[in-house]
C-alpha cells in the first residue's frame, strides 16, 4: 500500500541522516572556538551550521514519516470505514486526510533537507570553502559547481513536486495546511501532547532565531 511503500526510502533517509549528524566532529568543535582558536573561516562556521540543521531536520521529518505511516497502515487494515471512492486519491483525501497529508508533506521536505545537507556537507568535507591565496586555485570553481549542481536538482525536483500536489499551489501552501491541521488538533481538539509538541516547536523556532541574530551580529562586528 502507499504507507507501507513510503517507508523504505523514509528509512534510508532517516539512517542516512542519523549517521550525518554525529559527524564532523573535530570540525564541530571549532563552532564555539574564537578566531584566533579556529582553523574554520567565517563562511565554513555558517555552512557547518547549516550542515547540522538540515541533518537533524532530515532526520526528523523522516522518522515522522516511518511512523505515520506505520500507524497509518494499521487503520487501514483495522477497517471501519467506506473503501469505495473514485479514485483512491480521493479514498485518501476523505478517509485519511491528516494521515495522507502530514506523510507526503514529512517525506518532500525530509528530501530537500537532505540535499541541503548533501550539499554543505560536500563543501565542508573537500574544504572547498577554504580561503586560498593562489589565483590558479580551482577549489572555488568547484564549490560553484557543487552549490549550482545541488541548486538544478533541487530546483528541478520542487518544480515537478508543485506540478503534481493537486490541492496545492507548493509545496508551501501544503506547508501552511500541515501547520493548521496540527494547530487545529492542539487547540480546536485539544490533545493535550499535540499542545505540548506546538509549544516546543515554537521554543526550537525561538532559539534558532535568536542563535541566527547572534551570528549575524557576530558577522557585523567582524567586518567593523
Amino acid at each position: 500500500g502507499y504507507f507501507g511503500g513510503l517507508r523504505v526510502p523514509a528509512t534510508f533517509l532517516a539512517g542516512s541522516s542519523l549517521a550525518a549528524i554525529f559527524t564532523l566532529k573535530h570540525k564541530a568543535s571549532n563552532l564555539a572556538s574564537n578566531k584566533e582558536e579556529s582553523d574554520l573561516s567565517s563562511i565554513e562556521k555558517r555552512v557547518l551550521k547549516f550542515y547540522h540543521l538540515m541533518s537533524v531536520s532530515a532526520f526528523a521529518l523522516s522518522l515522522n514519516t516511518i511512523a505515520t505511516c506505520t500507524i497509518a497502515y494499521t487503520a487501514v487494515i483495522h477497517g471501519r470505514f467506506d473503501p469505495f471512492a473514485e479514485t483512491a486519491y480521493l479514498f485518501m483525501k476523505r478517509e485519511f486526510l491528516y494521515e495522507f497529508t502530514m506523510v507526503r508533506w514529512s517525506f518532500l521536505s525530509s528530501v530537500f533537507c537532505f540535499l541541503g545537507m548533501l550539499a554543505s556537507r560536500l563543501l565542508i568535507e573537500f574544504e572547498l570553502l577554504k580561503p586560498t591565496g593562489d589565483v590558479k586555485s580551482s577549489r572555488p570553481d568547484v564549490a560553484m559547481l557543487v552549490v549550482f549542481s545541488i541548486g538544478a536538482l533541487v530546483t528541478s525536483l520542487l518544480s515537478y513536486v508543485n506540478q503534481n500536489l493537486w490541492c496545492w499551489e507548493s509545496l508551501v501552501g501544503m506547508s501552511i495546511t500541515v501547520g493548521k491541521m496540527v494547530l487545529k488538533r492542539a487547540f480546536i481538539e485539544r490533545r493535550p501532547l499535540q499542545i505540548v509538541s506546538v509549544l516546543c516547536m515554537i521554543a526550537s523556532t525561538y532559539y534558532l532565531g535568536k542563535l541566527i541574530i547572534c551570528d549575524v551580529k557576530d558577522g557585523i562586528e567582524g567586518k567593523l
